[in-house]
């Protein structure tokens, strides 16, 4: 009776998963500064906690979005902010930062990595604005990243397609300057090359069909050629086939890459995403563990 008792007393005091093998989910995305930031911030932390995600890598749209979600859930989300963000024909002008016309101010950003409240430039779209992301406008902020050793996660893939869904192109209004071709992976050669050793994950791999298919012999070159570049499948693993996510997840670890994958939901449900991964009973329990958290730790510094 007395061991029986003990073993329940230990099971009582055991949290259900330890907070360091928590999911990593590494691209999320704040509230947008015409939304309510506290019912959108709430409904948020109510799907981390529902579906075991410890921390999120939050891009944030604006510059108070700091103490709205940061401030409001410490320990929650590491903050990354996005830069450029589109232009658009209505009102307002630049769907994000619009105070500062879609470029986040310079000082305040290295004031605020320097008392580290940011973490990283996530995410960077330069398709969204038409440019390359070895544009010179871009790179005050890359050589801010490489500086002080922040991680910069940036949108690489042709798509989304206009008016697609889960996207900002489902507005008729966003992103007039939007240029599929500027999310090729190999537009990044030459900044890596000029911050080497910059920390860099490109995002959506795998994503797109048709006209606005995937960039695949880009992006596993750049991931052979730079072992400082990892990766997340966000949109792949959540809004396209499963069919794609599974054939993409087999091509980047049959490639040697399964080191370098990291769990990004993009604000997409989290619940069917980690469904479809258990369901693809080739992976190892190493390999979704490392997929769900090691990966991104190590990443982030987590593991130190």
């Amino acid at each position: 009776m007395r061991r029986m008792l003990i073993v329940a007393a230990l099971i009582c005091a055991a949290p259900a998963q330890a907070q360091d093998d928590r999911l990593i989910d590494v691209h999320r995305h704040a509230a947008w500064p015409w939304m309510e930031d506290e019912p959108y911030r709430d409904r948020t932390l109510a799907e981390m906690d529902a579906n075991g995600v410890g921390i999120a890598l939050l891009s944030i749209h604006d510059y108070d979005d700091l103490k709205h979600w940061a401030g409001a859930a410490p320990g929650r989300f590491l903050v990354g902010v996005k830069v450029p963000c589109p232009r658009n024909l209505d009102e307002p002008r630049y769907r994000c930062f619009p105070s500062s016309e879609g470029w986040v101010d310079l000082a305040w950003l290295e004031r605020e990595i320097r008392a580290g409240r940011v973490k990283a430039l996530h995410e960077v779209a330069p398709s969204y604005y038409g440019i390359s992301s070895a544009n010179p406008r871009l790179g005050p902020y890359f050589a801010l990243a490489h500086r002080y050793g922040i991680p910069v996660g940036i949108h690489t893939q042709r798509g989304p397609a206009p008016g697609g869904r889960n996207s900002t192109r489902s507005d008729p209004n966003c992103c007039p300057d939007y240029d599929p071709a500027m999310g090729n992976p190999a537009l990044l050669r030459p900044v890596l090359d000029r911050y080497s050793g910059l920390k860099l994950w490109i995002q959506h791999v795998g994503s797109g069909r048709g006209d606005y298919g995937p960039y695949w012999a880009e992006t596993l070159s750049l991931l052979a050629d730079y072992p400082n570049v990892f990766l997340d499948l966000s949109i792949t693993n959540g809004a396209m086939p499963v069919e794609q996510y599974e054939e993409a997840l087999r091509r980047l670890i049959d490639a040697g890459f399964g080191d370098r994958i990291m769990f990004g939901s993009d604000n997409l449900p989290i619940a069917p995403i980690r469904e479809r991964l258990a369901t693809m009973r080739w992976l190892s329990d190493t390999q979704r563990r490392a997929i769900l958290h090691d990966n991104a730790a190590r990443f982030f510094g987590m593991a130190d």
